[in-house]
């Protein structure tokens, strides 16, 4: 991305072409889920708050994406996985409230 110019602030849906790209660079929090998931669509209204407060957050859903589910061994939704310049950092699942989220993304800035 060029200096001086920000990712714009929206939950970025993310499938097999944008995934490696997206979490090459900077912190990012991805969750894994679907939308026939209770807890996933109950989590995208605080995901989106997130995203609109400079927090970098990217959306699988785990149909649509079935290689990325399973090299992630993602058995479990929602699944969150937060990535540091493309290596994981720490994983967790389950519905979280926006504190909780934004606790465990800024330990790893």
């Amino acid at each position: 991305m060029a200096q001086g110019i920000k990712e714009e602030k929206v939950l970025k849906i993310l499938d097999n072409k944008n995934f490696e790209d997206h979490i090459q660079n900077g912190l990012k929090l991805v969750m894994f889920g679907s939308d026939m998931c209770h807890y996933c669509v109950k989590e995208q209204p605080v995901l989106e708050e997130l995203a609109k407060n400079d927090i970098n957050i990217g959306k699988i859903d785990v149909y649509k994406a079935p290689e990325l589910t399973q090299k992630y061994g993602v058995t479990s939704f929602p699944t969150f996985i937060l990535f540091k310049f493309g290596d994981v950092v720490t994983r967790f699942t389950g519905f979280r409230e926006k504190s909780e989220l934004l606790d465990i993304v800024l330990k790893y800035i």
